[in-house]
């Protein structure tokens, strides 16, 4: 049996991590009720989860080639920032 931190700094398991958080936050944002008179502009943070969800993969492959362990910590960082910019999103457009 694998050691946990064997399992956490693999880099398939961090990148189905980001992935899972930036798909769970994009439809918490989604599922956001928008008022009419946002435009434009309120699609802005829509769009902005899943480019924020490439920009921390990128960042983690990029820190692979430094190290290789610890990784996990960008990865638990980019799933707490893109669920917290979800829910936070989602708190105060529906209040």
């Amino acid at each position: 049996m694998e050691k946990l931190t064997d399992l956490i700094n693999k880099p398939k398991n961090n990148i189905i991590g980001i992935l899972t958080a930036t798909l769970i936050s994009w439809i918490i944002a989604m599922s956001t009720d928008l008022s009419p008179s946002s435009g434009h502009g309120g699609f802005i943070p829509l769009v902005f989860l899943p480019i924020i969800g490439i920009f921390f993969i990128g960042v983690y492959y990029v820190s692979r080639i430094f190290t290789k362990k610890y990784n996990w910590i960008i990865s638990l960082f980019a799933i707490v920032y893109l669920l917290h910019f979800a829910i936070d999103f989602y708190l105060t457009e529906n209040i």
